[in-house]
């Protein structure tokens, strides 16, 4: 159940980027916002949409296919304090 859940997040990030928003770099690393069963933290993206002057943020527990995403594209991390 929990592969469907991040895989969709994933899908999401993804359907935004195609429809306008932006990664503002750098994608923070840190403890996810709500309480969850995993330990594995979260990849918090800030999304930007110029056009629309929206700002909005995502965040994604980690996946081998986000892990791919981020290095494919070269985007830099960096950890929360």
């Amino acid at each position: 159940m929990e592969i469907i859940k991040n895989n969709n997040r994933f899908n999401q990030l993804l359907y935004a980027l195609e429809t306008g928003w932006e990664i503002e770099e750098p994608v923070l690393l840190g403890a996810m916002w709500r309480a969850t069963s995993e330990n594995g933290g979260a990849y918090h993206f800030v999304l930007r949409n110029h056009r629309e002057d929206k700002t909005t943020m995502m965040s994604l527990p980690p996946s081998s296919q986000l892990l791919l995403f981020l290095a494919d594209n070269n985007i830099t991390i960096s950890p929360l304090p």
